[in-house]
C-alpha cells in the first residue's frame, strides 16, 4: 500500500480514484484541489461516494449534489453513488447508543459500504480529506487497509479549506455560519446529534436543531440510553472512527 501525505501531484492519469464526500467541508476541498490537477493528470475515473443520514444538516445533500456537478465540469468520467441511513432507526433496531469507545455506526453504515465500493470497482486510490490539524490521524491510517491513500489537504488548515470551498463551489452549508462569540458552533457537519457529542455540544443541537434532537431523545426514552459523553471523559483514540 502507497501513501502520500504531502505530494502534491500524483499521477492519476490511468487510475480510478475515490473520493469519499462527508457532507463536509474537507472532503469538498479534496474535490477542488483535484479539479486544480493538469488535465494530463486527472484520473481516469473518478468516483464519489456520500453516505447520507436523515440527520445531517438540510442542505447537506444539496451541498454534495452541487459538488457533483463541479466534478462532472471538471472531470471526463465521474461516477456518483450513495446511500440513504438514518442514525435514530439504527440505533433503535440494535437497541442502543453505543459509548464513544465503540462505533458500530460508523463501521456498519459508512467505513464498509465505501471498502467494499474499493474492492469491488477495483479503485486504485482513496483521496482523504485530512487537514494540517490531523496529522496524527493521517498517521494512525497508514497501514490500515489495501488501498493507496493521498492526503491532497495534508497541509491545509480547515479554514484555508472553507475559503477553497467557498471561492470553486459558491457557498457550503449553513451550519458552519452558526457562531458565538466569535466561533463556529458546529466544527463537523456530521450527524445531529453525533453519539460523540459531549454534552455541550448536544445542548447546541437543542439550541440550533430543537426537531432532530427531539428525534434523538425520543430514540433515548424507547431504548433507555443516553446521547454522547462528559465533558470530562478521556479523548478516545478509535482507529474506526477516530474520535
Amino acid at each position: 500500500m502507497q501513501v502520500d501525505l504531502f505530494q502534491e501531484f500524483t499521477d492519476f492519469s490511468d487510475k480510478k480514484v475515490l473520493i469519499g464526500l462527508s457532507g463536509g467541508i474537507n472532503s469538498m476541498a479534496v474535490l477542488c484541489q483535484l479539479a486544480d490537477y493538469p488535465s494530463r493528470l486527472k484520473p481516469k475515473e473518478l468516483h464519489l461516494f456520500y453516505v447520507h443520514f436523515k440527520e445531517h444538516s438540510e442542505d447537506t445533500m444539496k451541498f454534495v449534489h452541487a459538488g457533483v456537478r463541479y466534478a462532472r465540469k471538471h472531470f471526463n468520467n465521474v461516477k456518483y453513488f450513495f446511500t440513504k441511513n438514518s442514525i435514530n432507526d439504527y440505533f433503535r433496531k440494535k437497541n442502543f447508543i453505543p459509548h464513544p469507545r465503540i462505533s458500530p455506526c460508523s463501521k456498519e453504515l459508512k467505513i464498509i459500504p465505501i471498502t467494499t465500493h474499493t474492492h469491488t470497482h477495483t479503485i486504485d486510490f482513496d483521496l482523504i480529506g485530512y487537514v494540517r490539524e490531523e496529522k496524527r490521524r493521517m498517521e494512525r491510517q497508514i497501514n490500515l487497509g489495501a488501498v493507496n491513500k493521498v492526503y491532497l489537504i495534508a497541509e491545509l488548515t480547515n479554514e484555508e479549506c472553507f475559503d477553497i470551498v467557498k471561492e470553486q463551489i459558491g457557498w457550503y452549508p449553513k451550519i458552519y455560519d452558526i457562531r458565538e462569540n466569535g466561533k463556529r458552533v458546529f466544527k463537523h457537519n456530521n450527524c445531529l446529534p453525533c453519539k460523540n457529542m459531549s454534552e455541550k455540544d448536544l445542548q447546541n443541537v437543542g439550541k440550533y436543531f430543537p426537531k432532530l434532537a427531539s428525534i434523538a431523545n425520543d430514540t433515548a426514552k424507547q431504548i433507555g440510553k443516553y446521547w454522547g459523553r462528559e465533558d470530562s471523559e478521556i479523548k478516545i483514540d478509535c482507529k474506526v472512527c477516530e474520535w
